[in-house]
């Protein structure tokens, strides 16, 4: 009898079945993967939101507060001014202390414009409630890993139409 033919024969005959060591190799192998595939994904998301809530809020607390703050500075400025120039004036004249007040409040106007346009204050001064809580920048974080892929879905949208 030649190899090749003692080939056929052993093809001939049924592979026995796995071992258990093999069985639980396998499933150990598949739980793996899933474990490794989903909940590990699940973790790293989840992580990434908790860290950027609270570098988030660590970041821009602290720079809410001082807004607040420094609006209460500029209206206790343009308060102080506007009466400082009232006791100052040797003559009181209504046209000219009209005029100097309504300077100072565009001033004032200005400087609240300002402040809403470039260090986004909004509209409230009270340091106790600010936007930047934890649960606040926990949300940003969210909104921001559920809007990454938008805009570049939206550019595809651009091109095909």
């Amino acid at each position: 009898m030649s190899r090749r033919e003692a080939r056929v024969e052993r093809a001939d005959y049924p592979l026995p079945p796995p071992s258990k060591c093999a069985k639980v190799l396998y499933y150990t192998w598949k739980l793996c993967s899933v474990v490794f595939s989903h909940f590990v994904m699940i973790s790293l998301v989840v992580a990434y939101c908790i860290l950027g809530a609270v570098t988030f809020e660590k970041l821009e607390a602290e720079h809410e507060k001082e807004v607040k703050r420094n609006i209460s500075q500029l209206r206790s400025n343009t308060t102080q001014s506007i009466w400082t120039m009232t006791r100052t004036v040797p003559l009181f004249n209504q046209t000219n202390w009209t005029c100097e007040v309504v300077d100072m409040l565009k001033d004032f106007e200005n400087a609240i414009l300002l402040e809403m346009k470039v260090r986004g204050w909004d509209g409230n001064e009270s340091t106790d409630h600010i936007q930047w809580t934890f649960t606040g920048a926990l949300f940003y974080s969210i909104i921001v890993i559920t809007t990454i892929g938008f805009q570049h879905n939206m550019r595809a949208l651009d091109i095909s139409a």
